[in-house]
């Protein structure tokens, strides 16, 4: 019995070593109660280290508002001057937060900006 447990007992360190990293890396899109959305290439968007379309970004919002019960949406850089969000992403991200009735935010540097749908 004692040498089953030693043999067992790594990968039971494992296991519970892999569950806190998996959640670490899902914890950090989320701060202060809202998912945090990095602009991507050819309007796409970044979270949780998946890369999405507009429509797939707006089911996996939807999901976090329902699981996670955040409130908002952060687009991380999304009016400085070199910024990597366009336009099209900005209003993505707003008609997004619109329609599932988050509040919708720029950042730029540690400060939030609101974006409003225009």
């Amino acid at each position: 019995m004692n040498t089953r447990f030693v043999k067992v007992k790594p990968l039971l360190l494992l296991l519970v070593l892999s569950l806190f990293l998996a959640g670490l890396a899902h914890a950090g899109s989320i701060r202060d109660g809202r998912a945090v959305v990095t602009p991507a290439k050819q309007d796409r968007y970044t979270i949780d280290s998946y890369t999405f379309g507009k429509a797939e970004l707006f089911g996996y919002i939807s999901d976090l508002k329902e699981t996670k019960k955040i409130t908002g949406i952060i687009l991380k850089n999304g009016r400085s001057e070199d910024s990597q969000a366009t336009d099209e992403q900005r209003h993505s991200v707003a008609s997004i937060g619109n329609t599932l009735q988050l509040e919708t935010f720029t950042q730029d540097g540690k400060e939030l900006t609101p974006l409003v749908l225009e």
